[in-house]
């Protein structure tokens, strides 16, 4: 009985215990945070606190430089719907003034400096809602990614920065029979920071742009030349991820 006793009193939590939740997980380290495309204000303010009280002053800078000027730069481009206004319902280019130029019924530049990737639908709510009542509106700012070699049409895309990194490979029409997807690498300023076995597992697993950090002028490039049975493999399965991507990418944009 008194072993019965001391199991029960091992087992059961302390008194006050019971619903506390389990702890929260660290914050990610300053270097991520700030380079994500959709990070917060609260995270990049945290961030930059964190950088700072760690001896990073130029991290520091840098996030607090962003934060005063907002994540939009002239050529961007951003995606909007507004239901019952097709002529808002467009994509639109950022103007070399940092403003977005909308025509009627709004025909007013809106400006977006300080204004983050993360906050753009909010507000842009907010400043149609000085020439609409209401205004029901989705918005996506898009990033500017290359994707060359083995697909079907290398260039420069512009796609929503929490799509499926499948989706730039749709965007480019998919890969070629002959190219080598699982050595598929993600660069930029021609340094690679993801590749291989690694990459093909974060798009196996759905992850977004800004889950790995992409960024504009990054650049996906997919090998190609001398496939073997393995590769053509590998493309079949990106092919089926690609599919997978149309269903997302649609969702992203509201189709």
């Amino acid at each position: 009985m008194l072993t019965g006793m001391w199991w029960l009193a091992v087992a059961r939590p302390a008194a006050g215990q019971e619903d506390q939740a389990p702890p929260a997980a660290p914050p990610a380290p300053p270097e991520l945070v700030a380079g994500h495309p959709l990070a917060t204000r609260a995270a990049l303010l945290d961030s930059a606190q964190r950088s700072a009280a760690g001896g990073d002053t130029l991290r520091a800078a840098a996030i607090r430089t962003r934060l005063a000027a907002g994540d939009f730069q002239p050529g961007e481009r951003i995606w909007m719907r507004v239901d019952s206004e097709p002529a808002l319902s467009d994509t639109f280019t950022v103007t070399t003034a940092g403003t977005v130029s909308l025509p009627s019924p709004v025909n007013h530049e809106i400006p977006l400096r300080g204004v983050l990737r993360s906050e753009l639908q909010s507000y842009l709510v907010q400043q149609l809602s000085q020439y609409l009542r209401s205004p029901a509106l989705r918005a996506r700012a898009l990033v500017r990614v290359s994707v060359q070699g083995g697909v079907v049409r290398p260039g420069y895309y512009a796609v929503p920065a929490d799509a499926l990194v499948a989706d730039a490979l749709m965007a480019a029409g998919g890969t070629l029979p002959t190219s080598k997807p699982g050595k598929m690498r993600l660069e930029r300023g021609g340094e690679r920071f993801l590749e291989g076995k690694e990459l093909a597992q974060a798009i196996a697993q759905g992850r977004t742009l800004d889950d790995l950090n992409v960024q504009d002028g990054d650049q996906l490039v997919v090998p190609k030349e001398g496939a073997g049975m393995g590769d053509n493999l590998r493309f079949l399965w990106v092919v089926i991820s690609i599919a997978g991507g149309i269903v997302g990418l649609t969702k992203v944009f509201g189709h």
